[in-house]
């Protein structure tokens, strides 16, 4: 008996071929027997339908690649809201912060009609060309899909309470019936239900994805396409406006028929498919903020400026931030230290890091001091020395190094000269010195701007300073 068989067309005539090797021999229909390479982006395990993209090379036989380029992140382990990067809008629903827990939407859980509250991202995030705009959320939710609560959350410009749908962007919709994906266009909205029924436990936390092109929207679940909505025929863009915020709201359009939490855990900003040739620093800039105070940190500017006032003037010391804290600012001092003895101008910490608050390093790229006679001097007539005291574990620079604490480091800065009597308003000269190699100060250590006398100490009279750091977070 053969067991040989013959591999036949449909019409029983045609059959297949083996070279030498015994290799069935395979032709492609198209001209020089091209083979078309896809990648499989997904297997369909929501969508119902196997994903495949195909692979892209340009002239000159390179395959296209691409990078992605972080514009913003945030992770809500913190116990306050960060003003300096996020709005918050309410109506009676509350929004609750705490260290080392995630950010709650309904942190009182309100089952009231009409109650809501949203969250969103002071900056907005542009979409470019062929470029992707990637907007992640990891998200648990504390029950099952509740009757009269409605949850969304990823790109979108929302009404300030989260009382509303958001009239413009892409995101996901959580309702009584299930988990939606909507596009709106200037409050036209486009919505696709997740075809295979998505399920979730409860607490459970799930990666949700919106990623946006000018052609049109895909929504990920863990890593799983839920669905596609692409731009209509007649239409140009997705929706009305070319760049969106991040955001996250929940709403009781009636009574709720039972509690229903939503818990954000963090956020994550990306630009693919356009390379951007910016410094890791100028980066941390765009989403850690600039000139202001870090998540889980004191709000507002980080320089030491008073609103319509000016500092108290004191005796600087090598010990003590006497003349105030802050990353530069305004500085008063009574001119008065003693000859040879370094006093702390300007001092400021980094944050330091906890179980709730990442660790940073700044990255101060320069230092500019601008100083002048603010009240008359008696006597004195000497250079003032300026250096730089950075990453000492604490603000006194008489400290001793050991095993488990730094001590500042020294770069020097520049010299004023400051005449004997030198009378009121007085400018010195700019002291400006910009890093060819960044310094780099760690979370938790401290940088200052440091000044000594040689020559003669004048035994009154104030100097007010102005400081300025050009810097960067990574």
């Amino acid at each position: 008996m053969s067991w040989f068989f013959k591999i036949l067309g449909a019409a029983g005539v045609n059959t297949a071929e083996v070279n030498s090797s015994n290799e069935v021999l395979v032709v492609s229909e198209h001209a020089r027997s091209s083979v078309h390479v896809h990648q499989e982006n997904d297997e369909g395990l929501l969508s119902g339908t196997p994903y495949f993209r195909s692979v892209e090379a340009d002239k000159d036989f390179r395959m296209r690649v691409a990078t992605d380029s972080l514009l913003d992140a945030e992770q809500f382990m913190i116990a306050a809201q960060n003003t300096g990067k996020h709005r918050i809008g309410n109506a009676s629903m509350t929004i609750a912060y705490a260290a080392s827990t995630p950010l709650t939407l309904n942190g009182a859980s309100s089952v009231t009609s009409a109650h809501s509250a949203e969250i969103r991202t002071w900056a907005f995030f542009p979409v470019y060309g062929s470029g992707h705009t990637y907007f992640e959320t990891i998200v648990a939710f504390t029950a099952q899909p509740t009757v009269n609560v409605i949850t969304e959350f990823g790109a979108g410009i929302t009404g300030g309470t989260g009382a509303a749908a958001p009239t413009d962007g892409a995101f996901f919709r959580l309702t009584s019936a299930g988990m939606n994906c909507v596009v709106a266009f200037n409050g036209s909205e486009t919505t696709v239900a997740v075809p295979v029924a998505f399920t979730y436990a409860n607490n459970e936390a799930i990666k949700f994805l919106v990623s946006i092109t000018l052609r049109g929207v895909e929504f990920w679940i863990n890593n799983k396409r839920a669905a596609s909505i692409d731009v209509p025929i007649a239409g140009g863009v997705p929706f009305s406006s070319f760049s969106l915020p991040w955001f996250a709201q929940q709403r009781n359009p009636g009574a709720a028929g039972g509690v229903l939490q939503t818990k954000i855990f963090n956020y994550l900003v990306t630009l693919a498919g356009i390379s951007q040739t910016v410094n890791f620093d100028d980066i941390g800039n765009s989403y850690l903020g600039s000139y202001q105070g870090l998540s889980g940190h004191t709000m507002g500017s980080l320089a030491n400026f008073a609103n319509s006032a000016n500092p108290a003037a004191a005796v600087a010391t090598n010990t003590t931030a006497a003349l105030g804290s802050g990353l530069g600012g305004q500085f008063w001092e009574t001119d008065t230290l003693a000859v040879t003895t370094d006093g702390i101008i300007s001092s400021y910490q980094v944050p330091a890091a906890t179980l709730s608050i990442p660790g940073r390093r700044l990255v101060i790229k320069g230092v500019k001091i601008e100083s002048f006679v603010q009240t008359a001097l008696t006597g004195g007539g000497y250079n003032a020395v300026w250096s730089l005291a950075f990453g000492g574990g604490t603000v006194a620079l008489n400290a001793s190094e050991t095993a488990n604490q730094k001590v500042a480091r020294r770069i020097a800065l520049g010299v004023q000269t400051v005449a004997s009597g030198a009378v009121a308003l007085t400018q010195l000269q700019t002291v400006q010195f910009d890093f060819t190699r960044p310094v780099i100060v760690n979370s938790g250590e401290f940088v200052q701007t440091v000044k000594k006398k040689v020559g003669t100490a004048p035994s009154a009279g104030v100097i007010a300073h102005y400081v300025t750091f050009d810097y960067g977070w990574i």
